[in-house]
């Protein structure tokens, strides 16, 4: 680090550092510092709706047989069946709760989620997602959190 001493036209002496900084650096600080919490929270909230939007509609197509290759839904047995007809519906209800970007679409959402995410270990016959889909879920969730926590902190 390279320090110079120098003097304003004001009269008082001030300390300026002269070692060259990278630009890169720089600019990553500062784009960290502009992000707005709440904003990347909604926007979170928002992409989840269209996801959950997807989700609801491939389990709508399973129960009415559009997509032959996900199986015969009539030939299931009662536990699978009812999962993806309580998921079918409930789907629906968190997406626009999300988008909303109200707090019981949060709460929806998230019940959806965490039920989702430990079906494949409590109930794996009634599971209607493998454990890959129950991991995405407890990551989302994460980041769910995440960007909850840092919203509440920017609001002080």
């Amino acid at each position: 680090m390279k320090y110079v001493m120098r003097q304003t036209r004001e009269g008082r002496v001030e300390l300026v550092d002269l070692s060259p900084r990278r630009a890169e650096e720089n600019a990553l600080v500062a784009a960290i510092a502009s992000v707005r919490w709440k904003s990347a929270l909604i926007w979170y909230m928002r992409t989840l709706a269209w996801v959950w939007i997807g989700k609801g509609l491939l389990e709508w197509a399973i129960i009415l047989g559009a997509v032959p290759s996900l199986g015969d839904f009539s030939r299931m047995t009662l536990p699978p069946q009812s999962s993806i007809v309580v998921f079918a519906c409930l789907d629906f209800l968190a997406a626009v709760g999300l988008w909303l970007a109200a707090a019981w679409g949060g709460a929806i959402w998230l019940l959806c989620a965490v039920v989702e995410a430990a079906s494949p270990v409590l109930s794996p016959r009634a599971a209607s997602i493998g454990f890959s889909g129950a991991l995405l879920n407890v990551a989302l969730v994460a980041g769910y959190f995440f960007l909850s926590w840092r919203a509440a902190r920017e609001r002080g």
